[in-house]
């Protein structure tokens, strides 16, 4: 799965590379997210951000409004059907603001954040002016629509990826909050109150899952191992604190015999 927040040229008609941000306002550029083997074409004009997916071909329109010299942000239009609901309904209600924080002849990078940049960051990743003629390997993860489809392809202690069930659980306090939720600093879902996803992990090794809201958030860390199951449980919880909101996150790595049944418990996304 692909979280896009930023853009930017390759078709630049300039006699040198790019030096500063002046110089990546309008172009086509690349983006090959962390996390899969998507790549993403970016074309932007001063007012709009056409976003396509070079691999399935889906396409997002982003409107683009740029706030200085080396920051924009993009207000989420229309397209890309296939993104899950609650990302749809999560970019209907925040602006991205990106942050440009160096450019190169080659590249640049940039931090994204949700409506405002003190906020906690949801992604600082790179932009490249030209097409790799390789795409790298970067699949993380696998979003896996029902357990029904894991049965039908027969995972086992001998499959090469893991499955990772991650959730929270119904309660009534705090229950309208949603915060996101990261996988090795990429954004992996959004935790709403009484849902969970399933997700095929296809890299083993220690991977850190993480939830953040403002400026509060929560890890854990999961040694990762083909064939075997985790069950993630993310929560909210009602605290009285000095600090200017009073909720604290808490994500915990769950024994499978109580992940399992807790899960049957949430709406499945």
């Amino acid at each position: 799965m692909a979280f896009i927040f930023a853009a930017g040229p390759t078709g630049h008609l300039v006699s040198q590379p790019p030096q500063t941000c002046m110089d990546i306002k309008t172009g086509i550029f690349y983006y090959y997210p962390k996390t899969t083997n998507d790549y993403y074409i970016e074309q932007r004009d001063e007012n709009y951000l056409n976003e396509k997916n070079g691999a399935t071909g889906d396409s997002t329109i982003w409107q683009l409004e740029w706030k200085g010299d080396c920051e924009y942000t993009l207000k989420y239009v229309s397209g890309n059907t296939k993104m899950p609901d609650a990302m749809l309904k999560f970019y209907g209600k925040h602006k991205l603001v990106c942050d440009i924080k160096k450019v190169t002849g080659d590249y640049y990078i940039f931090t994204s954040y949700a409506d405002k940049n003190t906020n906690q960051p949801l992604l600082t990743d790179t932009i490249w002016y030209n097409q790799k003629v390789t795409i790298p390997n970067n699949r993380l993860l696998e979003r896996v629509n029902s357990p029904t489809d894991l049965k039908k392809e027969h995972f086992s202690d001998t499959s090469q990826y893991a499955v990772l069930y991650i959730y929270r659980p119904g309660k009534f306090t705090n229950s309208l909050g949603s915060y996101l939720v990261y996988f090795d600093e990429s954004i992996m879902c959004l935790a709403k109150n009484k849902n969970g996803y399933i997700f095929k992990v296809l890299k083993e090794g220690t991977h850190e899952i993480k939830s953040r809201l403002f400026k509060d958030e929560s890890s854990v860390k999961l040694d990762v191992k083909f064939g075997n199951i985790y069950y993630v449980k993310s929560m909210i919880h009602w605290t009285i604190s000095k600090r200017l909101y009073n909720f604290k996150l808490d994500m915990q790595v769950m024994k499978p015999a109580d992940g399992q049944t807790e899960f049957t418990e949430v709406n499945l996304q």
